[in-house]
């Protein structure tokens, strides 16, 4: 007997396929669809779960927040509007396929593998988690909205469990997602520096780049989890190189690039790298935009490993308090409310 998908999954797939023209449906195609709803709803559960302590009065305003969340929300903003766009114009296919790609590329692959690092080793009430939640929240509330025409039954399940109420604009809250209204667009989210886009599509291509040399790396055994390596970092662009520079001493930690590479250290070199290169057992080249060539090498990262955040760090051993810790891990401990062991049990 086939399998019951439910309604959600047989609109979710009238939702995919443009009406003009012939249409397939049969299992595989349904298996499919299936699929696709479980990534939908997985990452869905994923904001879910991690905002169950966010209220809206711990969020960070928006020029507080680090530039990796501002373009987070400015990818989201461009989000809504095209998919605004194409229900106006009844092109349902494009809001599906607008849905797929920016669940599983723009948040799974990148957002959200970043964002793992705050949310679970950050202070519980820290400017690096409140800012993350700040940003996961703004997705979970346009997420589940925009997707309540097609997706009634989800939409209306991840409503009713919110941890947190949605006021209206009379101050009522939305009991029911269709009571909610369409998300409003935030004009502000939406001004980011033409500059900054151009730029972080290098680091998002560069971030690919490195993964590939650290997959190398891995291959021939010098790490394991990327959390072992340190990487090297050359280019001729003085520009780009001076703005990597920067980023590894990021006012926000969730700027640095080892945070957005999920590495412990990151080196930028000043000249070329020829005389490091056989102390460097792994490299690779590649061009940006086909002309600026970036070397990157790889090795083991330096220190030791922290046993809370498993970053690697040359001052694991400094504390006496805590000799198994980094610098970091050492001042959330500091700080965090230690709970009763009633709370516990």
């Amino acid at each position: 007997e086939a399998p019951g998908y439910g309604a959600d999954v047989l609109r979710l797939w009238v939702s995919s396929v443009d009406y003009t023209g012939d249409v397939m449906i049969g299992p595989q195609v349904l298996r499919q669809m299936s699929d696709i709803y479980r990534k939908l709803r997985g990452t869905l559960r994923y904001l879910l779960g991690n905002l169950h302590d966010w209220r809206v009065g711990n969020s960070i305003s928006y020029d507080d927040l680090p530039m990796i969340d501002q373009y987070a929300l400015f990818q989201l903003e461009n989000i809504v509007k095209n998919i605004r766009e194409s229900y106006e114009s009844y092109q349902f296919f494009k809001i599906f396929q607008i849905i797929q790609r920016f669940i599983i590329v723009d948040l799974s692959n990148f957002y959200f593998d970043v964002a793992k690092d705050r949310l679970y080793t950050g202070g519980t009430t820290s400017f690096t988690r409140r800012s993350c939640q700040t940003v996961l929240s703004a997705h979970l509330l346009s997420i589940v909205r925009v997707i309540a025409p097609i997706l009634p039954h989800l939409a209306e399940d991840v409503w009713q469990n919110l941890p947190f109420a949605y006021t209206l604009e009379d101050g009522s809250a939305a009991e029911f997602v269709f009571e909610s209204k369409w998300p409003v667009l935030d004009e502000k989210w939406r001004t980011f520096p033409v500059g900054e886009i151009y730029f972080w599509g290098k680091i998002l291509e560069l971030r690919t780049e490195v993964n590939k040399v650290l997959e190398v790396a891995r291959t021939g055994k010098l790490i394991g989890s990327s959390l072992e390596a340190k990487v090297y970092l050359f280019t001729d662009d003085a520009s780009l190189a001076s703005r990597l520079r920067e980023m590894c001493t990021a006012k926000h930690d969730a700027d640095t690039l080892q945070r957005i590479f999920i590495i412990s250290q990151v080196e930028v070199l000043p000249s070329t790298p020829n005389g490091l290169i056989r102390n460097i057992p792994y490299s690779g080249e590649y061009l940006v935009e086909g002309k600026d060539k970036v070397w990157i090498g790889v090795s083991r990262a330096e220190g030791s490993k922290c046993e809370r955040c498993w970053n690697y760090s040359t001052q694991v051993g400094s504390f006496v308090e805590h000799p198994t810790l980094c610098s970091r891990c050492y001042e959330v401990l500091a700080v965090q409310p230690i709970p009763s062991m009633a709370a516990v049990s």
